[in-house]
């Protein structure tokens, strides 16, 4: 009996530590989840979450902003860019086209080159002979052409100098100083000039005047192969004296004369006629009686009047006319005369360099 009762001594303990367990779990529970659901997160932690997101959406807008503008840059590179290459591409051109202009004028100067080289001065064997200085670096563009030539070769007083000062003074000094003239010798150089660059088959006569006219030499026209003639005309020019006026008409009249088949004409002369001859037409030239040789002076009206009724006598039908107009003080209406008598004969007119020939 006593072993049975200690048997249910220990069930009722057990029960009650099964019951005072469970109840205790259940009461912690129940605290447990009370403080959860009265536990508020504080308004201070929302508010730097809050700040921290609209930090972060500021962040987000600034990095869009900077996103947008660096394709705006990109776009603005590229077209930069697209640019800089058609400019590149129009430069190219134009390098392109400047080289071909330049090979244009390089193709033109040899031209030019190998046609001053064509006129060069002949050489020791040919008929005559020329030593100047100058020609290498003077392209006139003068060719001396034709089948019949012929040359006017002033020989008046005025071509002894460009001063009229000096001009005077030589008119009363010996001959030797008029042919001495520096002027002078630049003339008859000029005319030695185109007798070395006749064609071979051409034919020249040269006239030389003042206040008359005549030929150059013995004969009134020389073959350009006949090397003995040639020489004697060069030594024909030789001399010549430059002195008294300037009578174009009777040089015009003995060119025709003593080549009347001429084709080419070359005027070696300083300025405008200041005599002519005698006659009905040429008398009624109003107050230009300074013409017949009856003054010392002549205006530069009545010269150009001179000049005209000079050409309108002459009649040089088909004839090339090529003027080379030394320089001389005091005749400024000589230039654009001449200039227009040898470009209507489609000619060449050349006031060269004081260097040449």
């Amino acid at each position: 009996m006593l072993f049975k009762r200690r048997s249910s001594d220990g069930f009722n303990l057990a029960f009650l530590d099964v019951m005072a367990c469970g109840l205790g779990a259940i009461v912690l529970i129940l605290m447990l989840v009370k403080f959860n659901a009265t536990t508020d997160v504080p308004s201070d932690e929302i508010e730097r979450l809050q700040q921290e997101l609209v930090a972060l959406e500021n962040n987000t807008a600034a990095t869009n902003d900077v996103i947008a503008q660096t394709d705006k840059d990109i776009s603005s590179e590229a077209a930069s860019l697209a640019q800089i290459k058609q400019r590149i591409q129009q430069l190219a051109q134009q390098q392109n086209d400047t080289q071909r202009a330049l090979n244009d004028k390089k193709a033109v100067l040899a031209d030019v080159e190998q046609s001053v080289a064509a006129a060069a001065p002949l050489q020791a064997d040919e008929n005559i002979q020329l030593d100047g200085v100058g020609e290498e670096n003077y392209l006139l563009g003068l060719k001396v052409e034709g089948k019949h030539i012929g040359i006017l070769m002033d020989m008046s007083a005025s071509m002894t100098d460009e001063a009229l000062i000096n001009i005077i003074r030589r008119k009363i000094g010996s001959d030797t100083d008029k042919k001495n003239a520096p002027k002078w010798q630049r003339t008859k150089r000029v005319v030695k000039w185109l007798l070395a660059r006749l064609p071979q088959s051409s034919y020249v006569s040269v006239v030389g005047f003042n206040d008359t006219a005549s030929k150059v030499g013995t004969l009134s026209r020389v073959s350009a192969n006949n090397a003995s003639s040639m020489q004697k005309l060069s030594r024909a020019i030789e001399q010549l004296i430059p002195q008294n006026g300037t009578n174009l008409q009777a040089a015009l009249r003995e060119i025709k004369t003593v080549s009347p088949n001429m084709t080419h004409l070359y005027v070696v002369t300083d300025g405008l006629p200041t005599l002519g001859e005698r006659s009905k037409s040429l008398s009624s030239l109003a107050n230009c009686t300074s013409l017949f040789g009856k003054s010392k002076t002549i205006t530069g009206e009545c010269r150009l009047r001179l000049f005209v009724y000079s050409l309108q006598q002459a009649k040089l039908s088909g004839v090339q006319v090529n003027v080379i107009l030394l320089p001389l003080e005091g005749d400024p209406q000589a230039p654009q005369a001449y200039w227009d008598w040898a470009a209507s004969t489609g000619g060449l007119f050349i006031s060269p360099a004081d260097s040449w020939p």
